[in-house]
């Protein structure tokens, strides 16, 4: 074997047993005219997910900027990493639109319908019977169905639910659509659990609220939380993949892609409210600078 061969035989070998690789080799096909930039989050993310697949966590929540990878990772390539190594399971993935839900589908069967995907993973085969950009099965009767917030989930059902930005920053500064968002998210999204108790939720996005769906998961308890801020604030300690990771106060999240003066530039764009929810997730309560009726006595 030539030593061309025998790279080509490891990288295989990597692509089979790492999701991070596996993420890496997803963003480069999607995007073939932008350069990777690795960081240490998307490993983080990747030994989560992990975690997720193998029903070591049930109930996760991520929170991270804008821009940061999440939807590649979590809507795109762990889909296609999960019925890589499990055809059978069924997943359903809600976003706030449909058309938005359904691009993250078409990037993942994209993924899967590769040369190398069909190489490495040569039992997860695409069904001809069900082949369309919001639901594709496999040969196993593996699913992944796209759908978005109120859309049809009626007569489906996941072993794995992903609800990727299942509401806007528009949408957020309604209490009605929150409360419609997060009611749907509680009682039809949530309630498509295959298995209650082995099932999995994720739920990934910026903040955006302090009511929005984190917010209110989070009050509830009993979910696992990655929160991952643009700038750290406090001393942060990881263990990613065996090896201890420090992120101290102030460091940025990624300062490869976004470096201190992209992230001032994007505090003074969005504001200290909005920079404060979508990119420190911490979402302020916009009632505290506003005049209150209770405030004024009858003299």
């Amino acid at each position: 074997m030539n030593q061309d061969a025998f790279a080509a035989q490891c990288r295989d070998v990597v692509l089979r047993n790492d999701f991070n690789a596996f993420i890496e080799q997803c963003f480069n096909l999607l995007n073939p005219a932008q350069s990777y930039s690795h960081n240490w989050h998307i490993e983080l993310v990747a030994q989560t997910l992990e975690a997720c697949r193998k029903g070591d966590i049930t109930r996760l929540i991520i929170n991270m900027p804008p821009r940061s990878l999440k939807s590649v990772c979590v809507s795109v390539a762990w889909p296609a990493w999960i019925l890589a190594h499990q055809p059978h399971k069924r997943i359903m993935a809600a976003s706030y639109a449909q058309s938005l839900s359904e691009k993250h589908s078409l990037d993942c069967r994209t993924v899967m319908q590769s040369g190398w995907y069909r190489r490495l993973f040569p039992a997860t085969q695409l069904s001809r019977a069900q082949n369309e950009k919001h639901k594709f099965i496999t040969s196993q009767q593996g699913m992944r169905l796209a759908t978005s917030v109120l859309g049809a989930a009626t007569g489906e059902g996941g072993d794995i639910l992903i609800a990727d930005d299942i509401i806007n920053p528009l949408q957020a500064m309604s209490r009605t659509s929150r409360d419609n968002m997060n009611g749907w998210f509680e009682h039809t999204f949530a309630s498509r659990l295959n298995n209650k108790r082995q099932g999995c939720i994720v739920v990934v996005m910026q903040r955006l609220h302090c009511d929005d769906i984190s917010g209110l998961l989070l009050r509830k308890g009993g979910w696992e939380h990655l929160c991952l801020p643009a700038i750290a604030p406090h001393t942060q300690h990881w263990v990613i993949n065996g090896r201890e990771w420090r992120v101290a106060k102030g460091d940025l999240l990624h300062p490869a892609r976004e470096d201190a003066q992209l992230v001032e530039r994007a505090r003074q764009e969005l504001g200290s409210a909005y920079f404060a929810a979508q990119y420190l997730q911490q979402p302020l309560s916009l009632d505290g600078g506003m005049v209150k009726l209770a405030w004024f006595a009858r003299y």
